[in-house]
């Protein structure tokens, strides 16, 4: 799943966050990869195909990191 985000703040640019069912997600600016995780590989319980649960937490973790940058920044 691909989202565009701006900060909380409003200002700055648009960030692409992209995330899979897995967990995993990467943050792009113009482009370019600003961040990547690649979530837990293996762990008791996790879904085999991974889950819509797994995929907004990403997006939620991303949206919590450039808020973050953000903030750093001002």
């Amino acid at each position: 799943m691909k989202v565009a985000y701006v900060s909380q703040a409003g200002n700055g640019p648009t960030y692409e966050i992209e995330a899979d069912r897995h967990g995993n997600y990467s943050i792009r600016c113009s482009g370019r990869v600003v961040k990547r995780v690649t979530s837990v590989t293996n762990y008791i319980g996790k879904p085999r195909w991974g889950s819509r649960e797994l995929q907004l937490n990403a997006i939620e973790e991303a949206k919590a990191a450039i808020d973050a940058h953000h903030s750093a920044e001002h």
